[in-house]
């Protein structure tokens, strides 16, 4: 008698564990780096300082906005030509346009694709 109710028992809590585990289910979270402030640090903000807020450029010594501060680069973010951020439309432009920045350097694709997904995704930073 005792070993038909152990069983019985145990048969019952192993029913009720697996009822609970599917009614729980786990939802992953999606982490989106775009929209993170620290892929503003981690990503964009070394391109811009290698190419954009350079001696005579974007870095406050010239009239020009000073990409080193992020609110007056996400002024600049936030003007458009055709439609589009002018970052990513002057970035975008071929060399030999005289619009074409940064000035007399190409950004690789990789670069051009992870600005342009920053600033499409809401260019979060700090």
């Amino acid at each position: 008698m005792k070993l038909s109710s152990f069983i019985l028992m145990f048969g019952w809590m192993l029913f009720l564990m697996m009822q609970s585990c599917t009614k729980d289910k786990y939802v992953p979270v999606e982490l989106n780096d775009q929209c993170d402030t620290t892929f503003y640090t981690r990503e964009i903000k070394p391109i811009i300082s290698n190419n954009c807020s350079i001696s005579g450029c974007h870095n406050g010594e010239q009239s020009t906005p000073n990409y080193n501060n992020y609110e007056e680069l996400k002024e600049e973010i936030e003007d458009e030509i055709n439609n589009e951020s002018e970052i990513l439309y002057r970035i975008k432009l071929p060399l030999s346009d005289p619009l074409h920045m940064p000035i007399d350097v190409e950004l690789n694709q990789s670069d051009i694709d992870k600005i342009e997904s920053w600033v499409n995704s809401g260019y979060a930073g700090c």
